[in-house]
């Protein structure tokens, strides 16, 4: 009797530990992520306010989701996580250390599961004048840091006339340009590149005005392919222009510089140390150009608050009006870039 008793007792046992070990195989299941979206910065709400980088794809692909905060993360993450289609959102914060940060922070979150997700980095940008106009979304085939490397005044070099005030640092090369997954974008090129793209009435006037008679400038906005140059300070002039096209040829980018911003470097950085540096997709719009327009300088562009109305005229013509068109054109291109991936058009690449 006594022997009958020690078995049940040992069934009992056992079934305990295999319950308490389903249990904590349940707990310890991640949540999949098949896509993660990662715009830069939203301007006021998430939802039914003017749009920034984040909005439409929040009311398209996480509508209701509320802000899930990030253990250890940067003060300004906002992640959002849809568990009916598997899409997650992650706003970093404008700047290499904001995406950075909030994306390292992420990716280590082991309540979630990234192995088999693509990471969609979308956000604007200003133009590479000569190539690019208001409205051009890129599709971004490499990335480079304008900061890693050796600046100096022009004043200062041998030959003031070169153009050029960067060189490049050699112990900086592995990190300070990244080309990303080209079977990816073999394949996702043609599905966005006939995707019709907004312009605005002021947008085509200002290019008229500044560029006449040039054949790039007048013409209505396409995606594109291109490098983007990515500097946590905003910059624009001729200088800055020069070195950032030379950048692209230093760093024998597949494509030319088109687009300069402030985060695809540390994205594709971030990606890399989690084994992802072929599951990222870069967009960029294009929302200013990269040098003075006619009428500007620093000093009217960047001090001082001013309103639309104020700063739109033909005196200062860095038009805000192609912000909202442009993020408008953004969230089409990466909706059709979302939704193949959604629907599987791309696992063959990573099988």
């Amino acid at each position: 009797m006594k022997r009958k008793n020690m078995t049940v007792f040992a069934c009992i046992l056992l079934l305990a530990s295999l319950s308490l070990l389903c249990a904590c195989s349940k707990s310890a299941e991640k949540t999949k992520v098949r896509v993660l979206i990662v715009p830069k910065f939203e301007i006021s709400e998430m939802s039914g306010d003017d749009i920034g980088e984040a909005q439409l794809f929040y009311e398209h692909y996480c509508a209701g989701c509320d802000k899930i905060d990030i253990p250890n993360s940067a003060p300004t993450s906002q992640f959002y996580f849809n568990d009916e289609n598997g899409v997650g959102m992650l706003v970093t914060g404008p700047g290499k250390m904001a995406a950075g940060l909030s994306l390292m922070s992420l990716l280590s979150w082991e309540e979630y599961d990234f192995s088999d997700s693509i990471i969609v980095s979308v956000g604007c940008g200003g133009g590479n004048t000569g190539s690019m106009i208001f409205g051009d979304v890129v599709l971004v085939t490499a990335a480079c840091d304008v900061e890693l490397g050796h600046h100096t005044d022009s004043t200062d070099l041998e030959n003031p006339d070169s153009g050029i005030t960067w060189f490049p640092a050699e112990n900086t090369v592995k990190y300070a340009s990244l080309q990303l997954n080209s079977d990816l974008y073999d394949k996702l090129y043609p599905m966005v590149r006939d995707c019709p793209l907004r312009t605005t009435e002021t947008s085509k006037r200002v290019l008229a005005e500044n560029y006449p008679g040039e054949k790039w400038a007048d013409r209505e906005p396409f995606v594109t392919k291109g490098t983007a140059v990515t500097g946590d300070s905003y910059w624009k002039g001729d200088i800055d222009h020069n070195n950032a096209c030379y950048i692209a040829e230093y760093y024998k980018c597949p494509d030319a510089y088109a687009v300069t911003e402030m985060e695809e470097v540390a994205v594709m950085n971030a990606a890399r140390c989690f084994g992802m540096e072929d599951r990222v997709v870069s967009l960029r719009v294009i929302v200013n150009m990269d040098t003075f327009l006619k009428g500007e300088s620093p000093e009217k562009v960047w001090i001082g608050e001013a309103s639309f109305d104020s700063k739109v005229t033909k005196e200062n013509t860095e038009t805000l009006d192609i912000f909202k068109s442009g993020m408008e054109n953004l969230f089409d291109v990466g909706q059709i870039v979302i939704d193949a991936i959604l629907a599987g058009d791309f696992d063959e690449i990573y099988e």
